[in-house]
């Protein structure tokens, strides 16, 4: 019994991923942080020149306080009868106004410490102090939430109802997928499809999905390349044969077979999946052949030969004529 195992490439997305830019315009006078580190939400990543906002955030303040004082003695009259209730009116609206304009230089002066706006990694390419920076537009730096991690590739159309169907019948299907890297290394976290687009590409006939993956010691990387497979029905008394036994020729797949004789013939096979380092056979094999599995550039069809055994285990040793 061999389970259907899919095999997908993609590529490693941050979970959220921003440009940090400043709201207010300014040379930069301060940098807090070194390309790669990881930061907290709120941390101080950048001082923007601060006087001019300094300035102007006093000078409003001082505004506001006046306003604030005219409105209570203009109250005051208007109690008294001393004043008209219009100038009661604009008297409290000039003191809104200025009000407003405080809390707008407030924030000005606010948004010169330019901070992380969550748990990230910075990005190594950043500008340095010195620069001026536009508000709305100078882009300062990246920051990338590596934890979780989603892994992006394709799927056929067949494929996905297949694995949706064996998550559907208990099986691992989308929901627990294993995740190797580039060089050849398990990740130690598996995996679950959690984004499917929402309809088949044109011309294609194929779906994009994203797997997340944990990530705590943030050890997967925006960008890098990544191998996916997915678990899916199981298939029973499969027939499975080692991939180096299989021989192509004009697009077809064959395999020698050991007669009584001690002669090879040639049999033409359907082929299936790989598992590894062994291939599940379709169709053109029967109970109690012998399969060539070394050897097979050498054969000729009705090529008498002299054989030995080979056990599933040999398969780790070099290659040895049959």
């Amino acid at each position: 019994d061999t389970p259907v195992v899919y095999d997908y490439t993609g590529f490693v997305e941050a979970n959220r991923e921003m440009d940090v830019v400043p709201q207010v315009s300014g040379q930069i006078k301060e940098k807090y942080f070194k390309g790669g580190d990881n930061v907290k939400a709120g941390t101080w990543l950048y001082k923007i020149d601060q006087r001019n906002y300094y300035a102007a955030m006093l000078s409003a303040k001082s505004g506001y306080y006046s306003a604030e004082a005219d409105a209570e003695r203009y109250t005051k009259l208007y109690e008294q009868d001393a004043v008209s209730k219009q100038m009661l009116e604009n008297t409290l609206a000039a003191r809104d106004a200025k009000r407003a304009m405080y809390i707008s230089a407030q924030k000005d002066y606010d948004e010169t410490i330019v901070k992380a706006p969550f748990d990230g990694r910075i990005d190594t390419t950043s500008l340095e102090v010195g620069n001026y920076a536009d508000a709305g537009k100078t882009v300062l730096t990246k920051i990338s939430d590596t934890n979780p991690v989603y892994v992006r590739f394709s799927i056929a159309e067949p494929e996905y109802m297949n694995l949706a169907r064996a998550g559907s019948a208990g099986g691992a299907g989308l929901e627990n997928v294993v995740l190797t890297l580039a060089n050849g290394e398990k990740y130690a976290l598996t995996g679950e499809v959690t984004e499917v687009n929402r309809g088949i590409s044109d011309g294609t006939g194929s779906m994009t999905c994203r797997a997340k993956f944990a990530n705590p010691d943030k050890k997967l990387l925006p960008g890098m390349f990544a191998h996916i497979q997915a678990r899916g029905e199981m298939l029973k008394n499969a027939v499975l044969i080692p991939q180096r036994a299989l021989v192509e020729m004009l697009y077809k797949k064959f395999v020698f077979l050991l007669e009584k004789d001690n002669k090879v013939s040639m049999k033409e096979i359907q082929i299936g999946q790989n598992v590894g380092r062994l291939m599940v056979v379709g169709a053109g094999l029967e109970p109690g052949d012998i399969v060539v599995v070394e050897g097979t550039g050498k054969l000729r069809n009705g090529m008498q030969v002299n054989s030995s055994p080979m056990q599933e285990a040999d398969l780790d040793t070099t290659k040895r004529a049959q």
